[in-house]
């Protein structure tokens, strides 16, 4: 009885808090009971190695919730920087070996579990606290597909976003994801609703498109086979955590869509009744999830809508004066507001410099209404996992390949910018250095940073 009266005593002594001590104590019951008992006692030093991760998982456990012009997290301020990785769930920048999984005409496939877990050492070792993926919450329209035709589901391709999921939860990163696209890319949108009712337009011409799309949003019938898809994707139960992507809190937030609009590029004509419609459906299947306005750009009108917490706007290339202008106009609505993509390259001579942007970030974090609770670079890629001689590459001219020897100086400066800047949002000072991240890395189930 030596060992389960001085462990007990530690736990008593260690200052523990009170949600803790049911979890140890049963831990320390089962190792008292072992065969002969020949356990060493454990120390009050000892017992706080079983109660870091512990901590740790409880808070990884813990949602995310907005209070007025902030974001929270366990009772203190919490930020939402990161990047977009929006292949997590299916690629199309990779071709896989001949027998694996693959659509030709749309070059998707799975990325590989490897893939998936080296970003999230990657994110780690950057700083980042937060994902926006596409394809965490856009899956429709071919046969890799969530939903590959109407009604019809593939539940082969949950197994890298469950993954994923499961990965983000380990490393300590939280996922926002939109929920449909405005464009007709191979990860499905709101034109793949639309052929499905036998609308057929495409948006092969991105300035303007047949006013028919309209009907995605006006449509009863077509609202509400996007909201069969947003049920099954959102009440689908994780084959690694047991939770459904409703109830798992690494996914914070769900975004109505990404960029959405009308016929015209940049018009921000999203009805309001349907960002309603679609928010108050979130928030039904997921009470304890934020909604972000998938609006590209903020629409006046939907700044009223009770169930939006996030708005959001994407910058190519970023501007100052246009990031301080929307900061504004949420704060008006005591709300919160995210920079969900934006050109990380200095590459366009117009932008506003990386320092200046984030130093409009970070100067709002010692408010009392923040407002603005991070940014979102676009985007990020590492090695063709198990091949880790290779990085992959996308065609946009936005990849970020951290640690790739053929970067330019002037990429791995932005890099290393971004990555003081992460680690600030956090309250760390960091210098200028860039760690190496191991390819593929650890599936982090034993780390607790």
């Amino acid at each position: 009885m030596k060992f389960l009266v001085l462990s007990f005593a530690a736990l008593a002594s260690a200052q523990i808090p009170q949600n803790l001590i049911s979890l140890i104590q049963p831990i320390l019951s089962l190792l008292n009971a072992s065969e002969g008992n020949r356990i060493n006692p454990i120390t009050t030093q000892i017992l706080d190695t079983f109660i870091e991760p512990l901590e740790t998982q409880l808070e990884r456990n813990s949602y995310v919730y907005r209070e007025g012009a902030q974001l929270m997290l366990d009772g203190a301020p919490w930020t939402a920087s990161g990047a977009n990785v929006y292949w997590l769930g299916l690629d199309e920048n990779v071709i896989p070996p001949a027998g694996q999984p693959f659509y030709a005409p749309f070059n998707a496939s799975y990325p590989t579990l490897g893939r998936i877990t080296e970003v999230m050492n990657t994110l780690q070792t950057i700083g980042a606290h937060t994902i926006r993926s596409q394809t965490l919450g856009v899956s429709v329209g071919n046969p890799l597909s969530v939903m590959p035709a109407l009604g019809v589901y593939n539940e082969q391709a949950f197994d890298t976003i469950d993954w994923a999921v499961f990965q983000a939860r380990q490393h300590g990163i939280r996922i926002m994801a939109p929920l449909v696209d405005n464009y007709d890319y191979y990860h499905g949108g709101k034109f793949d609703f639309l052929r499905f009712r036998g609308i057929n337009i495409t948006s092969s011409d991105s300035s303007h498109v047949n006013p028919l799309v309209q009907e995605f949003y006006t449509n009863a019938t077509i609202v509400n086979d996007f909201k069969d898809y947003i049920s099954h994707l959102l009440l689908h139960v994780n084959q690694y955590t047991g939770l459904t992507y409703a109830e798992d809190p690494t996914i914070f937030a769900y975004e109505t869509g990404n960029e959405m609009g009308g016929p015209t590029f940049g018009d921000e004509d999203v009805p309001v009744e349907w960002t309603t419609e679609i928010a108050s459906f979130i928030k039904q299947l997921a009470p304890q999830k934020l909604v972000v306005d998938g609006t590209y750009g903020i629409n006046k009108t939907h700044l009223p809508i009770e169930q939006i917490d996030i708005f959001s706007d994407h910058y190519y290339p970023p501007n100052n004066t246009k990031l301080m202008d929307d900061i504004a106009l949420v704060q008006s609505v005591n709300k919160t507001y995210l920079v969900g993509e934006y050109d990380w390259t200095a590459n366009n001579p117009q932008a506003s410099s990386l320092q200046s942007f984030y130093g409009i970030i970070e100067g709002r974090q010692n408010t009392s209404e923040p407002v603005v609770v991070g940014d979102l670079f676009w985007s990020l890629f590492m090695h063709d996992v198990p091949n880790c001689n290779i990085f992959v590459n996308h065609t946009d001219g936005y990849e970020l390949q951290y640690g790739n020897p053929l970067n330019s100086v002037q990429n791995n400066t932005q890099i290393s910018i971004i990555r003081q800047h992460f680690f600030k949002m956090q309250g760390v000072t960091v210098d200028s250095y860039l760690p190496a991240v191991a390819c593929p890395g650890n599936t982090a189930e034993y780390t607790y940073l």
